[in-house]
């Protein structure tokens, strides 16, 4: 599978992952922006932002099998933008989970603090 089709299929599993853990998910729709879903919880009134990464492991060398580290498109949103990381095999791993309670966290008050980390 080349690099753009594991990518895809990637935020689809990541789709549904969410969705099974109570989410209503939003997809990106830039190929290269921050943030590749978005989050909500109806129940807690929560938002998440998330970037989904697919894993591959080195084919050779000394450090043959283990995972190479990728790094975030954009580390100035480290605090606000968690990670999941998708196998070959289809299995997710979760990077931190922050999210924004809909009750103390305003639009405004998100948007003012990611524009205060740029």
């Amino acid at each position: 599978m080349n690099k753009n089709k594991r990518g895809c299929w990637a935020e689809k599993l990541a789709i549904a992952y969410l969705m099974n853990k109570g989410f209503d998910v939003f997809d990106s729709c830039q190929t290269n922006g921050p943030v590749d879903l978005v989050g909500f919880d109806r129940k807690l009134k929560t938002v998440a932002l998330f970037e989904v990464k697919s894993e591959n492991y080195r084919l050779t060398g000394p450090k043959k099998g283990t995972r190479i580290a990728r790094a975030r498109r954009d580390k100035s949103l480290r605090h606000v933008i968690n990670m999941l990381y998708v196998d070959k095999d289809g299995k997710i791993r979760e990077g931190f989970v922050r999210t924004w309670n809909g009750i103390n966290y305003t639009t405004t008050h998100l948007v003012s603090e990611v524009q205060q980390m740029v």
